[in-house]
């Protein structure tokens, strides 16, 4: 049903499911009410009524019932929240195409692309005459674009071959083309031209910093009012909301011995970032003769050591003291990024306490941050991928 459909038909569907209704029909009964209130747009009232049926469905209960759950959670973008209850539906029904399909709509909203083309190829395999897995497959597929907004030449014919099915099998065209995630592109650019115009800034230090404030609060501002939007949108509380994402995130690494690795390069990958915008920053405005006073760099040593330590406490709090420690561990990345940032905070130090350094000096000190920053990012995207194709290429081994 879309928006349009009149209000009687709706006051029809709601006389439906009534409570006697919902008492004979358990969790799908709840279910059916959870799909109808989400049609009136009333978000709070459908989620409350998903977890009562997800509370009262045991553990044989059909897959249809979670497969539902899944579309209603995903419909009142709670990604995560389906994402647990799409791999109930597969343990339900091992061998069904709709759990796959289900699997795959939320690994593409969650930006596993590559899981959510293995999850409809699986779809795909089982009920090839399916509109909802090939569209399920190009939509995955699609999302996989880079920014160019080309496909991977080793996706094309494979995109090209589920789009002629699903047209075949009547599907609308405008249901083939997954969403290019703006918002989160938007965010990205939005901080790279923010970090941009901090060292564009060529006048002295007092404008660097206020430039900068204004950055991080615009930032701030930004993240609230996306939180806000999220939390109108889910009817759930923005607290709420994220613990729920916590909690499933912390369930969903435990269980994999190959998502916490990435997420422990990620982490790593951030790492670099405080001393760009803090060391690095006192650097490029030296060579470009704006020196700062000793005072100055050091408060920013210190500005972003505490950026780096507050990266490391933050991935403690989202993926727990258990998980933090193994990625701290894992191949030594986070231990050599410390050291780096160490000893680019002492040289920034120690040239500023030198007073007249050679311009060259502070040239090759402020590229030394670029460069860590760049290569830390281009060595995570490799490690990355390699990691994936690990992950994927494992139960063929085992």
């Amino acid at each position: 049903m879309h928006v349009l459909v009149g209000q009687g038909r709706f006051a029809e569907a709601h006389a439906l499911v009534s409570d006697a209704f919902v008492e004979r029909n358990g969790s799908a009964g709840y279910l059916l009410r959870s799909w109808v209130l989400t049609q009136e747009r009333r978000p709070a009232a459908a989620r409350e009524a998903v977890d009562w049926a997800l509370a009262i469905a045991g553990p044989a209960e059909a897959a249809d019932v979670f497969v539902l759950a899944g579309v209603v959670l995903l419909s009142l973008d709670e990604a995560h929240a389906a994402l647990t209850v799409a791999v109930r539906a597969s343990g339900a029904d091992p061998d069904g195409w709709e759990p796959s399909v289900l699997l795959s709509d939320v690994y593409r909203r969650l930006g596993r692309v590559p899981d959510a083309i293995a999850a409809a190829r699986r779809a795909v395999a089982v009920a090839p005459y399916e509109a909802e897995a090939q569209v399920a497959l190009a939509r995955s597929l699609s999302a996989g674009r880079g920014l160019t907004g080309r496909l991977p030449r080793r996706h094309r014919a494979e995109h090209e071959s589920a789009v002629e099915r699903a047209l075949t099998l009547g599907v609308d065209p405008g249901q083939l083309t997954a969403p290019r995630g703006g918002a989160v592109v938007g965010g990205i650019g939005f901080s790279v031209f923010c970090a941009v115009q901090i060292y564009r800034a060529e006048t002295g230090s007092a404008w660097a910093i206020v430039v900068a404030g204004a950055v991080f609060a615009s930032l701030a501002l930004l993240i609230a009012v996306l939180l806000r939007i999220g939390t109108r949108r889910s009817g759930v509380s923005a607290r709420h909301r994220l613990g729920g994402i916590r909690a499933t995130t912390r369930t969903e690494l435990a269980g994999d011995d190959w998502l916490w690795r990435i997420g422990a390069v990620q982490v790593g990958a951030l790492l670099p970032l405080p001393m760009l915008l803090s060391t690095g920053l006192v650097a490029d405005r030296a060579w470009r003769g704006h020196g700062w006073p000793l005072w100055a760099a050091m408060t920013a040593v210190t500005a972003g050591f505490c950026g780096v330590l507050l990266t490391l406490l933050g991935a403690r709090w989202w993926y727990g003291a258990w998980l933090a420690r193994r990625m701290v561990r894992y191949g030594r990345l986070i231990a050599v990024q410390l050291v780096v940032a160490g000893g680019l905070a002492a040289g920034t130090l120690a040239l500023t306490a030198h007073g007249d350094a050679p311009r060259w000096e502070w040239v090759a000190l402020a590229a030394a941050h670029l460069a860590w920053a760049v290569l830390g990012a281009s060595v995570a995207l490799v490690l990355v991928w390699r990691i994936q194709l690990k992950r994927h290429q494992a139960p063929l081994s085992g």
